[in-house]
Formats: C-alpha cells, structure tokens, sequence
C-alpha cells in the first residue's frame, strides 16, 4: 500500500471517529437538560442557581408571616348587653273616693359571657281623703314606700352559678325607716333558653331592720339570720310579651326579741310578678304585683301588697 492510500485511511477513520463522538455527546447534552427541573433551567438560564435550602428561604418570610399573624390574632372581645328602661305611672280618683298616687321606678340588667347584674328600683306615693263627706279633713299621706334590689350572679357551668343580692326597703307605714337584706348563695337553671328561664335558689340570708316606732326603748333594730329558699321564672311568650316572676321565703335561725320568735318561727315570703307588654322597641305597658308577707310582723298587718300599671320606657 502507498504511501498515499494510508493517509486517505487514516483520514476516514478520522471523520468517523469524530462523528461518533459528536452524536454521543449531543445525546448525553440532550439527557442531561432533560434532567434538569424547568425551575432550575430558568435560573440556570438567568446565570443564577439556587439550592434547595435557599429556595426554601427564600419561600420563608410569608410562611413566617402568616404564623406571626395568626399567634398575634386574639378572639373577639365579647360585648356586654345591657338593658335600661324606665317606668312611671300614677292613678286619681274623685268622687266618693279622693285619693292619688304615682310610681317610678328603674329595671337594670347586664349580661357578658358568665357574669349576670341586674338592679332594680321602685318608688311609690299617694294621699287621700279618708273622710271625703266631711269639709273638716284634708288629705293624708296613706302610700309611701321604696325599694330597691340588685343581684350579681356567676355562671361557672351553663346551668349551675353562685349569686349574691342586696335589698334595700324604706317602708315607715309598715314600720320600717330601714330594711337591710344581704343574700347568697347557689344557683341552678332548670330551664335555660330563649324563651323560658326556671332557676332555684338556695343560700343564706341577713336582715337588718330599724323601726319607725321602736317596740321598746332598749330595741330599736333587730338582725335576722336566715335560710333562703327562691325560684325565678321568666318566659317570653312572644316578642312581644314578656312574663316575670320571682318568690323568695326566708326561715329565721336565730330567735327575734322584737317578734318573740323561735328559729323558723317567723317565715317572710317576697312575691314579684310583672307582665310586659311592648308597643315598639323602646316603649312598652307593664302591670306589676308586688307581695311582702311576715308571719309574725314588726308592725300590725302580716301582708302588704302593691299593684302599679306604669308606662315603660327602654333607654338601652
């Protein structure tokens, strides 16, 4: 073979070679950007690679935002509700009977979460001519009274709460210038929704009593220990008319100078009943009930009671 004839072999095989290098490694070129995630081809293509954990960094801020956020949520304030209405009213008759009278009074309640207050008021007078055939006589004084009560209660369970109370009464026609009652104790709601409330009370119970006319010159007051016992019931019978009632009976411990009454002896009942009857949202009829009965009273009659229609009018 000349000389010639093998450089043109070596030639050949020289293009061969090469060409089979090329094919293979444009395949491996092709394997390897086929390999390679869109998102890092992208970078890549930008000149910018970034690793796992710094992609992950990257992501962090709104993750730890987001968790910052939620850790510095807090739950909504529960607002109070609160109800306000004030009532008057009054009743004159002429005739055989000459006689007036006017009421006032004031109804309080606010309700958040477990706690309950309520805080009512009641004032009362009236005169009349007790002998109206007889020119001589002139009117008299024959109503004049004030109450007041205010209840705190705590629900630690939906039907169970512990409650305390303070009553104040200014009576001097039945004999009081001043009737303390200071209460507590335990609650539990047998019926608790929204159109019907029925709850027990049971607790301990102090009176405090100054009279109007001392039953002796060494007695002027006297202090009543006592066990409680009270149900409430209110319902709403419709949107528009609401009931209301409550009864308390109170059974002496201790012995009542005043009264010469051994423990449990002298039994005292308070009876409230009111029927609401609203107009609007803001104006509404009540008639109420009052009842005070003392089995062995301080003064001479062992019940008094007080019926008033007022006028009512809501505040808040």
């Amino acid at each position: 073979m000349t000389r010639e004839c093998v450089w043109r072999t070596a030639a050949k095989l020289s293009l061969v070679l090469a060409g089979v290098v090329l094919s293979t490694w444009g395949a491996r070129a092709d394997a390897q950007e086929e390999a390679i995630p869109d998102s890092v081809a992208t970078d890549v293509a930008a000149s910018k690679t970034e690793t796992a954990g710094e992609a992950t960094f990257a992501a962090s801020p709104d993750v730890k935002e987001t968790a910052t956020a939620a850790a510095e949520a807090t739950p909504e304030e529960v607002k109070a509700e609160v109800d306000w209405a004030l009532s008057a009213g009054g009743a004159v008759n002429t005739g055989n009977t000459k006689s007036w009278n006017i009421y006032s009074g004031s109804d309080f309640k606010l309700l958040k979460e477990k706690h309950t207050l309520t805080m009512a008021a009641l004032f009362s007078f009236g005169r009349a001519d007790v002998a109206p055939t007889d020119p001589t006589t002139s009117y008299s004084t024959v109503s004049k009274q004030f109450f007041f009560d205010s209840r705190y209660e705590y629900f630690f369970t939906d039907m169970d709460a512990v409650w305390a109370s303070l009553g104040y009464r200014w009576d001097p026609l039945a004999g009081f210038k001043a009737q303390l009652l200071v209460n507590g104790g335990y609650l539990h709601a047998f019926i608790k929704n929204e159109k019907h409330y029925f709850a027990g009370r049971v607790g301990y119970s102090y009176t405090f009593e100054h009279y109007e006319v001392p039953p002796s010159l060494l007695t002027e007051n006297s202090n009543i220990h006592g066990l409680l016992a009270a149900l409430d019931y209110e319902n709403r019978l419709n949107e528009h008319v609401e009931f209301l009632s409550s009864i308390v009976t109170i059974y002496n411990l201790n012995n009542i100078d005043v009264q010469n009454a051994s423990p449990f002896q002298d039994i005292r009942i308070y009876l409230t009943a009111a029927l609401l009857s609203k107009v609007n949202d803001k104006l509404a009829f009540e008639a109420r009930f009052l009842m005070l009965y003392d089995r062995i009273p301080a003064a001479l009659a062992k019940t008094d009671t007080t019926t008033i229609f007022s006028l009512v009018y809501t505040i808040m």
